[in-house]
Protein backbone atom coordinates (compact mmCIF):
# COMPACT_ATOMS: atom_id res chain seq x y z
CA UNK A 1 0.00 0.00 0.00
CA UNK A 2 1.28 3.36 -1.13
CA UNK A 3 1.92 6.44 1.53
CA UNK A 4 -1.08 8.60 0.13
CA UNK A 5 -3.09 5.58 0.24
CA UNK A 6 -1.97 4.28 3.77
CA UNK A 7 -3.08 7.90 4.99
CA UNK A 8 -6.61 7.92 3.25
CA UNK A 9 -7.22 4.55 4.78
CA UNK A 10 -10.26 4.12 7.07
CA UNK A 11 -9.51 4.10 10.68
CA UNK A 12 -11.92 3.54 13.65
CA UNK A 13 -14.26 5.96 14.27
CA UNK A 14 -12.86 9.20 15.09
CA UNK A 15 -14.26 12.64 17.34
CA UNK A 16 -13.29 15.63 17.16
CA UNK A 17 -11.05 17.03 20.09
CA UNK A 18 -11.98 20.19 19.45
CA UNK A 19 -8.37 21.28 18.91
CA UNK A 20 -8.64 24.48 17.10
CA UNK A 21 -12.65 25.22 18.60
CA UNK A 22 -11.30 28.07 20.98
CA UNK A 23 -8.24 29.23 19.24
CA UNK A 24 -10.81 29.95 16.50
CA UNK A 25 -13.18 31.21 18.52
CA UNK A 26 -10.87 34.07 20.37
CA UNK A 27 -9.97 34.81 16.92
CA UNK A 28 -12.82 36.44 16.13
CA UNK A 29 -13.61 38.42 19.64
CA UNK A 30 -11.81 41.64 20.57
CA UNK A 31 -10.50 41.97 23.50
CA UNK A 32 -11.44 44.58 26.28
CA UNK A 33 -9.06 46.83 24.62
CA UNK A 34 -10.86 46.71 21.32
CA UNK A 35 -8.22 44.76 19.68
CA UNK A 36 -9.16 41.54 17.67
CA UNK A 37 -5.78 39.17 18.40
CA UNK A 38 -4.45 36.65 15.79
CA UNK A 39 -1.09 35.16 14.68
CA UNK A 40 -0.30 37.56 12.52
CA UNK A 41 -1.32 40.95 14.38
CA UNK A 42 0.54 39.53 17.38
CA UNK A 43 3.48 39.02 15.29
CA UNK A 44 3.38 42.42 14.30
CA UNK A 45 4.63 43.65 17.89
CA UNK A 46 8.08 43.69 17.58
CA UNK A 47 8.37 41.87 21.16
CA UNK A 48 6.38 39.15 20.23
CA UNK A 49 8.35 38.37 16.99
CA UNK A 50 11.69 39.16 18.98
CA UNK A 51 10.89 36.37 21.44
CA UNK A 52 9.71 33.56 18.74
CA UNK A 53 12.22 34.37 16.37
CA UNK A 54 15.02 34.58 19.06
CA UNK A 55 13.58 30.84 20.97
CA UNK A 56 13.05 29.21 17.75
CA UNK A 57 16.48 30.26 16.19
CA UNK A 58 18.20 29.60 19.21
CA UNK A 59 16.63 25.92 19.34
CA UNK A 60 17.22 25.46 15.39
CA UNK A 61 21.24 26.13 15.16
CA UNK A 62 21.82 23.82 17.96
CA UNK A 63 23.13 20.49 16.74
CA UNK A 64 20.68 17.47 17.22
CA UNK A 65 22.38 14.57 17.88
CA UNK A 66 21.27 10.72 18.00
CA UNK A 67 23.28 9.00 20.33
CA UNK A 68 23.88 5.05 20.95
CA UNK A 69 24.63 3.69 24.56
CA UNK A 70 26.77 1.37 24.71
CA UNK A 71 27.19 -1.54 26.83
CA UNK A 72 29.59 0.00 29.47
CA UNK A 73 26.96 2.75 29.88
CA UNK A 74 29.06 5.28 27.75
CA UNK A 75 27.68 6.98 24.35
CA UNK A 76 28.45 7.27 20.61
CA UNK A 77 27.10 9.28 18.02
CA UNK A 78 24.55 6.98 15.47
CA UNK A 79 26.23 8.61 12.22
CA UNK A 80 25.46 5.35 10.68
CA UNK A 81 21.37 5.51 11.56
CA UNK A 82 19.31 6.96 9.10
CA UNK A 83 17.70 9.11 11.07
CA UNK A 84 20.90 10.70 12.41
CA UNK A 85 21.19 12.75 8.95
CA UNK A 86 17.31 13.57 8.79
CA UNK A 87 18.08 15.70 12.04
CA UNK A 88 21.43 16.61 12.11
CA UNK A 89 21.73 17.83 8.13
CA UNK A 90 18.72 17.73 5.74
CA UNK A 91 15.33 16.51 7.28
CA UNK A 92 13.36 16.79 3.13
CA UNK A 93 14.57 17.34 -0.25
CA UNK A 94 13.09 20.96 0.47
CA UNK A 95 14.38 22.25 4.50
CA UNK A 96 17.68 22.20 5.92
CA UNK A 97 18.29 21.18 9.40
CA UNK A 98 18.02 24.86 11.10
CA UNK A 99 14.90 25.70 8.58
CA UNK A 100 13.13 22.10 10.01
CA UNK A 101 13.59 23.30 13.76
CA UNK A 102 12.68 26.90 13.75
CA UNK A 103 9.24 25.91 11.63
CA UNK A 104 8.08 23.99 14.28
CA UNK A 105 9.43 25.55 17.41
CA UNK A 106 7.46 28.70 15.78
CA UNK A 107 4.68 27.39 15.45
CA UNK A 108 4.69 25.35 18.89
CA UNK A 109 6.03 29.12 20.57
CA UNK A 110 2.65 30.55 18.48
CA UNK A 111 -0.30 27.88 18.22
CA UNK A 112 0.91 25.52 20.98
CA UNK A 113 2.05 22.39 18.86
CA UNK A 114 4.66 21.96 15.80
CA UNK A 115 3.70 19.22 13.26
CA UNK A 116 5.90 16.98 10.99
CA UNK A 117 4.78 14.12 8.57
CA UNK A 118 6.75 11.46 9.02
CA UNK A 119 7.32 9.76 5.19
CA UNK A 120 8.54 6.06 5.47
CA UNK A 121 10.10 3.91 2.92
CA UNK A 122 9.18 0.30 1.83
CA UNK A 123 10.81 -1.66 4.84
CA UNK A 124 8.90 1.15 7.78
CA UNK A 125 12.22 3.19 8.21
CA UNK A 126 11.76 7.16 8.41
CA UNK A 127 12.67 8.33 5.12
CA UNK A 128 11.94 12.44 5.24
CA UNK A 129 10.46 14.66 7.83
CA UNK A 130 8.15 17.36 6.45
CA UNK A 131 6.44 20.24 8.47
CA UNK A 132 3.13 21.08 8.39
CA UNK A 133 1.57 24.29 9.77
CA UNK A 134 -0.64 23.79 12.86
CA UNK A 135 -3.25 25.48 11.22
CA UNK A 136 -4.00 22.93 8.79
CA UNK A 137 -4.34 20.24 10.87
CA UNK A 138 -6.75 19.49 13.38
CA UNK A 139 -6.53 16.58 16.05
CA UNK A 140 -9.08 13.26 16.14
CA UNK A 141 -9.14 10.72 18.93
CA UNK A 142 -11.50 7.89 19.32
CA UNK A 143 -14.09 7.78 21.86
CA UNK A 144 -12.16 6.08 24.25
CA UNK A 145 -9.36 8.57 23.83
CA UNK A 146 -6.61 5.91 23.34
CA UNK A 147 -5.55 6.84 19.76
CA UNK A 148 -5.12 9.70 18.45
CA UNK A 149 -4.84 10.58 14.47
CA UNK A 150 -4.63 13.82 12.23
CA UNK A 151 -6.74 15.38 9.54
CA UNK A 152 -4.59 17.48 7.66
CA UNK A 153 -5.27 19.61 4.74
CA UNK A 154 -2.93 20.05 1.87
CA UNK A 155 -3.60 22.04 -1.39
CA UNK A 156 -7.55 21.24 -0.57
CA UNK A 157 -7.52 17.22 0.03
CA UNK A 158 -7.79 16.05 3.54
CA UNK A 159 -5.76 13.27 4.81
CA UNK A 160 -6.08 11.26 8.12
CA UNK A 161 -3.06 10.40 9.73
CA UNK A 162 -1.92 8.17 12.69
CA UNK A 163 0.05 9.25 15.40
CA UNK A 164 3.21 6.83 14.25
CA UNK A 165 3.28 8.60 10.80
CA UNK A 166 3.19 12.51 12.73
CA UNK A 167 5.80 14.05 15.06
CA UNK A 168 4.27 16.13 17.43
CA UNK A 169 5.95 18.79 19.48
CA UNK A 170 3.18 20.27 22.20
CA UNK A 171 3.80 23.10 24.32
CA UNK A 172 1.93 23.40 27.41
CA UNK A 173 -1.17 21.69 27.68
CA UNK A 174 -4.04 20.59 29.60
CA UNK A 175 -5.07 17.39 28.34
CA UNK A 176 -1.78 15.74 27.22
CA UNK A 177 -2.93 16.00 23.48
CA UNK A 178 -3.31 19.17 22.35
CA UNK A 179 -0.77 22.28 23.06
CA UNK A 180 -1.47 25.62 24.65
CA UNK A 181 -1.31 28.74 22.13
CA UNK A 182 0.20 31.23 24.05
CA UNK A 183 -1.18 33.81 21.64
CA UNK A 184 -5.25 32.76 22.74
CA UNK A 185 -4.20 32.39 26.41
CA UNK A 186 -2.52 35.47 26.48
CA UNK A 187 -4.75 37.44 24.16
CA UNK A 188 -5.62 40.22 26.59
CA UNK A 189 -1.97 41.13 27.03
CA UNK A 190 -1.17 41.20 23.63
CA UNK A 191 -3.96 43.03 22.57
CA UNK A 192 -3.17 45.47 25.16
CA UNK A 193 0.14 46.16 23.92
CA UNK A 194 -0.87 46.29 20.20
CA UNK A 195 -3.29 48.85 21.38
CA UNK A 196 -0.48 50.60 23.17
CA UNK A 197 1.32 50.73 19.76
CA UNK A 198 -1.32 51.90 17.64
CA UNK A 199 -2.41 54.76 20.19
CA UNK A 200 1.49 55.90 20.18
CA UNK A 201 1.03 55.95 16.55
CA UNK A 202 -2.15 57.69 16.05
CA UNK A 203 -0.46 60.65 18.51
CA UNK A 204 2.39 60.96 16.28
CA UNK A 205 0.33 60.85 13.34
CA UNK A 206 -2.22 62.96 14.20
CA UNK A 207 -0.19 65.60 16.68
CA UNK A 208 -1.75 68.09 14.73
CA UNK A 209 -1.09 70.93 18.02
CA UNK A 210 1.95 71.05 19.32
CA UNK A 211 0.68 70.57 22.60
CA UNK A 212 -1.09 73.81 23.22
CA UNK A 213 -4.80 75.88 21.65
CA UNK A 214 -4.76 78.43 19.16
CA UNK A 215 -7.07 81.09 20.79
CA UNK A 216 -9.22 83.36 18.48
CA UNK A 217 -9.95 86.96 19.54
CA UNK A 218 -13.60 86.72 18.66
CA UNK A 219 -16.12 84.24 17.66
CA UNK A 220 -15.86 82.70 14.04
CA UNK A 221 -18.24 81.11 11.91
CA UNK A 222 -17.99 76.99 11.50
CA UNK A 223 -17.25 77.31 7.88
CA UNK A 224 -13.93 79.64 8.99
CA UNK A 225 -13.40 77.31 12.23
CA UNK A 226 -12.62 74.55 9.53
CA UNK A 227 -10.87 76.24 7.00
CA UNK A 228 -8.52 77.26 9.89
CA UNK A 229 -8.51 73.30 11.45
CA UNK A 230 -7.48 72.19 7.80
CA UNK A 231 -4.98 75.18 6.98
CA UNK A 232 -3.61 74.06 10.44
CA UNK A 233 -3.72 70.37 10.14
CA UNK A 234 -1.70 71.01 6.71
CA UNK A 235 1.26 72.99 8.22
CA UNK A 236 1.58 71.42 11.65
CA UNK A 237 0.44 67.46 10.93
CA UNK A 238 2.53 64.74 11.29
CA UNK A 239 6.54 63.91 12.42
CA UNK A 240 7.98 65.84 9.16
CA UNK A 241 5.97 69.09 10.37
CA UNK A 242 6.75 68.94 13.77
CA UNK A 243 7.90 71.98 15.12
CA UNK A 244 7.33 74.41 12.89
CA UNK A 245 7.32 77.42 13.06
CA UNK A 246 4.27 79.47 13.59
CA UNK A 247 3.49 82.92 12.91
CA UNK A 248 0.19 84.66 14.11
CA UNK A 249 -1.54 87.86 13.22
CA UNK A 250 -4.73 89.31 13.33
CA UNK A 251 -5.22 88.59 17.71
CA UNK A 252 -4.66 84.76 17.53
CA UNK A 253 -2.86 83.85 20.44
CA UNK A 254 -1.54 80.32 21.20
CA UNK A 255 -1.68 78.56 24.79
CA UNK A 256 0.96 76.21 25.86
CA UNK A 257 -0.73 73.04 27.08
CA UNK A 258 1.40 70.58 29.04
CA UNK A 259 0.94 66.91 27.85
CA UNK A 260 -1.64 65.05 29.79
CA UNK A 261 -1.04 62.06 32.21
CA UNK A 262 -2.03 59.43 29.81
CA UNK A 263 0.18 60.64 27.06
CA UNK A 264 3.29 61.37 29.87
CA UNK A 265 3.00 57.68 30.76
CA UNK A 266 3.21 56.40 27.18
CA UNK A 267 6.69 55.95 27.17
CA UNK A 268 6.68 53.57 30.99
CA UNK A 269 3.48 52.19 29.46
CA UNK A 270 5.05 50.65 26.72
CA UNK A 271 7.96 49.46 28.84
CA UNK A 272 5.74 48.05 31.43
CA UNK A 273 3.77 45.59 28.44
CA UNK A 274 7.30 44.56 26.81
CA UNK A 275 7.91 42.99 29.89
CA UNK A 276 4.55 40.98 30.34
CA UNK A 277 5.44 39.57 26.87
CA UNK A 278 8.86 38.52 27.52
CA UNK A 279 7.37 37.12 30.96
CA UNK A 280 5.04 34.50 28.43
CA UNK A 281 8.06 33.62 26.81
CA UNK A 282 10.22 33.68 29.99
CA UNK A 283 12.75 35.47 27.99
CA UNK A 284 15.32 37.71 29.72
CA UNK A 285 15.35 41.43 27.99
CA UNK A 286 19.06 41.42 27.13
CA UNK A 287 18.53 38.59 24.66
CA UNK A 288 15.79 40.69 22.45
CA UNK A 289 18.33 43.77 22.83
CA UNK A 290 16.44 45.16 25.89
CA UNK A 291 19.68 46.61 27.15
CA UNK A 292 18.29 49.29 29.67
CA UNK A 293 18.76 47.28 32.69
CA UNK A 294 22.08 44.85 31.94
CA UNK A 295 25.66 45.46 33.07
CA UNK A 296 28.77 43.33 32.55
CA UNK A 297 28.06 42.06 36.11
CA UNK A 298 24.32 40.13 35.31
CA UNK A 299 24.50 39.90 31.99
CA UNK A 300 26.19 36.33 31.77
CA UNK A 301 23.93 35.11 34.80
CA UNK A 302 21.30 36.49 32.98
CA UNK A 303 22.31 34.13 30.03
CA UNK A 304 23.14 30.97 31.57
CA UNK A 305 19.17 31.64 33.29
CA UNK A 306 18.01 31.46 29.66
CA UNK A 307 19.27 28.32 28.73
CA UNK A 308 18.30 26.65 32.10
CA UNK A 309 15.22 28.13 32.44
CA UNK A 310 14.02 28.47 28.60
CA UNK A 311 16.00 26.66 26.14
CA UNK A 312 16.29 23.04 28.64
CA UNK A 313 12.32 22.77 28.75
CA UNK A 314 12.34 23.04 25.11
CA UNK A 315 14.82 20.56 24.09
CA UNK A 316 13.47 17.93 26.72
CA UNK A 317 10.33 19.01 24.86
CA UNK A 318 11.41 17.90 21.48
CA UNK A 319 14.25 15.10 22.41
CA UNK A 320 10.90 13.44 24.12
CA UNK A 321 9.29 13.95 20.88
CA UNK A 322 11.49 12.88 18.95
CA UNK A 323 12.39 9.96 20.96
CA UNK A 324 7.99 8.77 21.41
CA UNK A 325 7.28 9.49 17.92
CA UNK A 326 10.55 8.31 15.73
CA UNK A 327 12.22 5.53 17.14
CA UNK A 328 10.27 1.76 17.09
CA UNK A 329 9.97 0.46 20.59
CA UNK A 330 12.56 -2.13 19.89
CA UNK A 331 15.24 0.98 19.51
CA UNK A 332 14.17 2.70 22.16
CA UNK A 333 16.39 1.01 24.53
CA UNK A 334 19.79 1.85 22.42
CA UNK A 335 19.00 5.37 20.80
CA UNK A 336 18.25 8.42 22.10
CA UNK A 337 18.47 12.64 21.33
CA UNK A 338 20.10 15.24 22.81
CA UNK A 339 20.71 18.83 22.04
CA UNK A 340 24.35 20.42 22.63
CA UNK A 341 24.16 23.51 23.90
CA UNK A 342 27.68 24.52 24.83
CA UNK A 343 27.75 27.40 22.47
CA UNK A 344 25.40 29.14 24.25
CA UNK A 345 26.64 28.32 27.48
CA UNK A 346 30.56 28.97 26.60
CA UNK A 347 31.81 32.00 28.63
CA UNK A 348 34.75 34.69 27.57
CA UNK A 349 38.03 33.01 26.97
CA UNK A 350 39.44 33.62 30.30
CA UNK A 351 37.29 31.43 32.31
CA UNK A 352 37.08 28.97 29.60
CA UNK A 353 40.35 28.25 29.96
CA UNK A 354 40.66 28.22 33.15
CA UNK A 355 38.00 25.53 33.55
CA UNK A 356 40.11 23.96 30.70
CA UNK A 357 43.03 23.87 33.17
CA UNK A 358 40.95 22.67 35.94
CA UNK A 359 39.31 19.78 33.82
CA UNK A 360 42.88 18.42 32.33
CA UNK A 361 45.08 18.94 35.37
CA UNK A 362 41.97 16.69 37.73
CA UNK A 363 41.93 14.14 34.90
CA UNK A 364 38.15 14.55 33.34
CA UNK A 365 39.30 16.23 30.03
CA UNK A 366 41.70 15.20 27.88
CA UNK A 367 44.14 17.98 25.01
CA UNK A 368 41.30 16.17 22.34
CA UNK A 369 38.22 17.02 24.71
CA UNK A 370 39.64 20.66 24.87
CA UNK A 371 40.23 20.75 21.34
CA UNK A 372 36.67 19.59 20.47
CA UNK A 373 34.85 22.29 22.37
CA UNK A 374 37.09 24.72 20.90
CA UNK A 375 36.22 24.17 17.42
CA UNK A 376 40.08 22.78 16.68
CA UNK A 377 41.51 19.75 14.41
CA UNK A 378 42.48 16.29 16.80
CA UNK A 379 46.14 15.56 17.73
CA UNK A 380 47.75 12.32 17.68
CA UNK A 381 48.07 10.87 21.15
CA UNK A 382 45.84 13.74 22.59
CA UNK A 383 42.83 11.29 24.41
CA UNK A 384 45.16 10.69 27.46
CA UNK A 385 43.84 11.44 30.54
CA UNK A 386 46.24 12.87 33.65
CA UNK A 387 45.98 13.42 37.18
CA UNK A 388 48.56 14.80 39.75
CA UNK A 389 50.87 12.23 40.67
CA UNK A 390 50.57 13.07 44.22
CA UNK A 391 47.02 12.25 44.85
CA UNK A 392 45.04 9.15 46.63
CA UNK A 393 42.02 7.65 47.88
CA UNK A 394 41.08 9.25 51.66
CA UNK A 395 40.72 5.61 52.74
CA UNK A 396 44.55 4.66 51.95
CA UNK A 397 46.41 3.84 54.96
CA UNK A 398 49.01 6.26 55.16
CA UNK A 399 52.37 5.14 54.41
CA UNK A 400 54.82 5.64 57.42
CA UNK A 401 57.80 7.83 56.46
CA UNK A 402 60.63 6.28 54.37
CA UNK A 403 63.70 7.32 56.19
CA UNK A 404 66.43 8.44 54.55
CA UNK A 405 69.14 6.07 53.45
CA UNK A 406 71.88 6.17 56.02
CA UNK A 407 75.34 7.04 54.68
CA UNK A 408 77.73 4.57 53.33
CA UNK A 409 80.78 4.09 55.79
CA UNK A 410 83.79 5.31 54.92
CA UNK A 411 86.75 2.31 54.93
CA UNK A 412 89.51 3.50 57.18
CA UNK A 413 92.38 3.69 55.40
CA UNK A 414 95.58 1.74 56.16
CA UNK A 415 98.41 3.64 56.85
CA UNK A 416 101.94 2.05 56.89
CA UNK A 417 104.17 2.39 60.44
Amino acid sequence: MGVWQRLTAPWRKETNSQSRFWLDLLDGIKTVAGIKVTTKSAMGLSAVWACVTVRSEDTAKLPLIMYRRRKDGSKERAIDHPLYRLLHDRPNRRNTAFEFKQMLQMQVDLEGNGYALIIRDGRGAVAELWPIPSKDVDILRTKDGRDLFYRVTVGGEQFTVPSEDMLHVRGNSLDGICGMSPIAWQRETIGHAIAAEKYGAAFFGNSAQPNGALVVPTAIGKEAADKLRADWKERFQGPENAHNLAIFDGGFDWKQIGMNNVDAQFVEERKWQNAEIYRIYRMPPHRVQDLERATNNNIEHQGLEYVEGCLMSIFERWCQALFRDLLLESEQAQYYFEFLPDALLKGDISARYNAYAVGFTNGWLSENDIRDRENMNRIEDGDKYYRPMNLQPIDTPQQPATPPPAKPKRLKEKVDA
